[in-house]
């Protein structure tokens, strides 16, 4: 701390010295306004001739003086005790200035415009940093610009009063400053102005005991960390107790100008129950507060542990608005208004105690639009009070919040929401929950808002779905996402054994299957009728959601069990062996690509494998993929002993024919009644096929079971004339 050194001021000496704490001697202190030409340490330092030139300089010397006849040698004055270029310095100094006048022996409040105006008219009880200057020292004494006493604080209470609206009391030793709350204290500062908008914050410091770091630059931000160093240190609710119209700081004010009608808020505990301290995040303040609607927009009113200084009955309630809908989040509306309840007719069931968030901090950037874009006008939304009364009163509300899921009124389920207790799981005379109802109808606001307050989500409704499973099947896929953030059960079956994911393949729903694989749906599993995943989209042939499954490992070799209409057959396919049956090439393709097993068999009398039933289906593109990937030519109808190249002699089918003895089939392969395709192609007297066959090298002398060979078969006159065309012997 530097000090002036004041007995050698009439030699013309201006020693200033630097002190540290422990060392630091008896001194006055002055406070007055700042005028062009204050002398400045390097002035002090520099040429003081020069700086007598300059002034401010005959304030210092008037000073000065002044203490030394008053008994002081040493004095602090703000103008050059303090070395401005240093940021570290004037950090400190900011934050000990309180603490600085109050231990003053005596402080010269230097009023620069009286008598030119009256003393309750002087700039000095307009500026920022002369309330702590007011405050702090236990000896003030004013003087006008000739340096005339005009008297003490104690001398001047009601003047000091009347235009400061401090209390009489704090000056004349009834009250100390600490028995003021924050609301009170901030009103004093309300209306004052500093050159600097940080210094608004930053003068009040001392008067509210903390600390915080100097950053000129930040603006009105000052303000709002001052008040979250204030609420880190104290749990006075009149910190919140503000009005004004600017709420881009939330629960928080912008400035000391909000707090210019709180001069009589005092804090009020309504009903006995404090609740834990405010705490704050990057989202906003944390606080226990009795909670209720009171109208649409989410709107409701939270009680502030505070009331105004006469009104007996009264509570000081904010407006906040549920941005979030699920009491997650709130902000303040409608900020230029306190909502007041009737404390004699208040009854605590309907304002449970909530620790509900409330957004502050940083101030939202100033557009050139109003700052009234940031309100809403509360009163527009507030309901009627008979039927708040029948929303909040009604012995069995269950119906009501049933009815509201049910028809999408977001309004009134939060506002039943809000109540102290709800049964949000009965069905009311229903064979459906609100959730199960609003989850239907695809009203995802009020699921969530269900959900936050607690609603069971892994309920079966009456035929067995679990809630999951009702989403996918209603294709609402935001509340299958909002279900799945919730952790809901994602691989619950139903009573038919349909899981979401089996639900939602059978929907070909794309999106809805990409959130549930995303979430580790279980793609294995199979439902009653033993359909897994991945055989629904071979069924409806969709390989956009097969290929899905495939990447997620879903197995190619479960099979699709399946009673043939009219006979006593029953099928058995693979995933392969269904894409095949119902001739889709590109799944097809990849099935195979995914290693599907190629050989897998029909379990019916048969026993066909894919290539048979293209083969059977002729199509010989599927035929020629199959055949690529190594299909076995040879392999036979397990009955008739068919292989792929007799079903092709059988159905005249030539050019399936070829493709098959080009990859290398067997052309003298039999059947079970010993037929070959040569036999087959001279009975069904196709001279094409007769011609390829004998051309593919086929024998004309194999006889089946009945004896018969291709020449003496039942079209020797065909054969003959195959013969006598192609020289075959």
């Amino acid at each position: 701390m530097r000090l002036l050194y004041t007995k050698e001021i009439e030699d013309g000496n201006y020693e200033i010295k630097e002190f540290s704490e422990s060392e630091t001697p008896r001194y006055a202190i002055l406070s007055h306004t700042w005028e062009q030409g204050e002398v400045t340490l390097q002035d002090m330092e520099g040429d003081l001739a020069r700086a007598s030139e300059k002034e401010g300089f005959d304030k210092i010397e008037k000073c000065g003086l002044l203490a030394w006849h008053m008994g002081y040698e040493w004095i602090w004055i703000d103008t050059f005790c303090i070395d401005k270029t240093s940021s570290a310095e004037l950090s400190e100094a900011i934050n000990s200035m309180y603490k600085w006048y109050e231990q003053a022996g005596i402080c010269f409040a230097y009023l620069a415009d009286v008598p030119q105006k009256e003393m309750k008219d002087s700039r000095w009880f307009t500026r920022g940093w002369t309330l702590q200057e007011l405050i702090a020292p236990a000896n003030l004494e004013f003087f006008d610009a000739m340096w005339t006493r005009l008297g003490s604080k104690e001398d001047h209470l009601q003047v000091i009063s009347d235009c400061t609206s401090i209390p009489p009391s704090l000056f004349s030793g009834g009250s100390d400053v600490d028995d003021f709350c924050i609301a009170q204290k901030m009103s004093w500062a309300a209306n004052r102005s500093t050159s600097r908008i940080e210094d608004r914050a930053y003068s009040l410091l001392g008067l509210f005991g903390v600390h915080i770091p100097l950053i000129y630059g930040e603006g009105e931000n000052a303000f709002v960390r001052l008040q979250e160093e204030i609420m880190r240190v104290t749990d006075d609710h009149t910190l919140f107790a503000w009005r004004h119209e600017d709420s881009r700081a939330g629960l928080l004010a912008v400035s000391p100008d909000a707090f210019a009608d709180s001069h009589d808020i005092i804090p009020f505990v309504p009903f006995g129950f404090r609740g834990d301290a405010a705490t704050s995040s990057s989202r906003g303040i944390y606080l226990e507060l009795n909670f209720t609607g009171i109208g649409g927009e989410a709107l409701g009113i939270a009680i502030l542990h505070c009331k105004y200084k006469n009104d007996e009955g009264g509570l000081i309630a904010i407006y906040l608005q549920d941005t979030s809908l699920t009491m997650k989040l709130f902000r303040r509306v409608d900020s230029a208004n306190f909502s007041r309840l009737d404390l004699t007719k208040f009854k605590p069931y309907p304002y449970p105690l909530r620790r509900i968030c409330i957004e502050a901090g940083h101030l939202r950037r100033k557009r050139k639009q109003s700052i009234k874009q940031w309100k809403i006008e509360a009163e527009r939304h507030i309901y009627p009070s008979d039927k708040i009364n029948n929303l909040m009163t009604c012995e069995d509300p269950s119906g009501l919040l049933l009815d509201a899921a049910c028809s999408g009124d977001n309004d009134t389920v939060w506002l039943l929401l809000t109540r102290s207790h709800i049964e949000l799981d009965s069905k009311a005379n229903s064979e459906r929950t609100p959730l199960e109802s609003a989850i239907r109808n695809g009203h995802k606001v009020i699921v969530e808002m269900l959900l936050e307050k607690g609603a069971s989500i892994n309920m079966q409704d009456s035929s067995g779905q679990t809630l999951l499973s009702v989403a996918v099947r209603f294709r609402h896929k935001d509340i299958v996402k909002l279900l799945l953030d919730r952790n809901a059960k994602v691989n619950e079956k139903d009573r038919t054994g349909y899981t979401p994911l089996l639900r939602a393949c059978e929907n070909g729903d794309i999106a809805i299957i990409k959130l549930l694989l995303d979430r580790n749906a279980e793609t294995n599993q199979k439902n009653s009728k033993g359909y897994t995943p991945l055989l629904q989209a071979c069924e409806y042939e969709d390989i956009t959601i097969a290929r899905m499954l495939l990447d997620r490992g879903a197995n190619t070799e479960d099979r699709r069990i399946c009673p043939q209409p009219g006979t006593s057959r029953i099928t058995s396919l693979t995933c392969l062996l269904l894409a095949t049956s119902r001739g889709n090439i590109a799944l097809v393709k990849l099935l195979l690509e995914s290693d599907a097993k190629i050989e897998a068999r029909d379990f019916d009398d048969s026993h066909a494998t894919s290539l048979l039933l293209a083969t059977t289906a002729g199509n010989e593109t599927i035929v020629k993929l199959l055949l690529e990937n190594g299909a076995d030519m040879e392999a036979y109808d397990t009955n008739t002993r068919y292989t792929p190249l007799l079903v092709a002699s059988i159905q005249e089918n030539v050019s399936m024919a070829d493709l098959l003895l080009e990859y290398g089939a067997k052309p003298d392969v039999q059947d079970r009644h010993g037929r070959t395709p040569l036999l087959l192609a001279a009975i069904n007297e196709n001279e094409s096929m007769v011609n390829l066959l004998l051309k593919k090298g086929a024998k004309t002398d194999m006889k089946d079971r009945k004896g018969r060979t291709a020449i003496f078969g039942n079209s020797k006159r065909k054969y003959d004339n195959c013969e006598a065309s192609t020289g075959a012997c």
